[in-house]
């Protein structure tokens, strides 16, 4: 997104988050509600691995574990954190 003058305009990523409750037999319908989309993996994991990590009690939208699925705003986190200076330089800052 460029202006007349050639500057490249500021983005804005709005995220909503949701946190719902689901159990391991629901867990496929939900994520396809909130997507909106159809899942296309053949066959189901097992109970085990669908409440792995989140300790079966809650799972929520833009948890650790989906930040790396398809967010936009992923790419644009990884390129700050990638351009920021190094810890000690805000170390500095703070302590003068």
């Amino acid at each position: 997104m460029t202006d007349q003058k050639g500057q490249e305009g500021i983005k804005v990523v709005i995220i909503n988050t949701q946190y719902v409750q689901t159990d391991p037999k629901s867990f496929k319908s939900v994520v396809q509600k909130l997507t909106g989309k159809d899942s296309k993996v053949p066959g189901s994991p097992d109970a085990k691995s669908c409440t792995a990590g989140t300790g079966g009690a809650r799972s929520g939208v833009g948890d650790i574990g989906g930040m790396s699925r398809n967010l936009p705003f992923k790419y644009d986190l990884d390129r700050m954190l990638k351009e920021m200076p190094p810890v000690r330089e805000f170390n500095d800052l703070w302590s003068n």
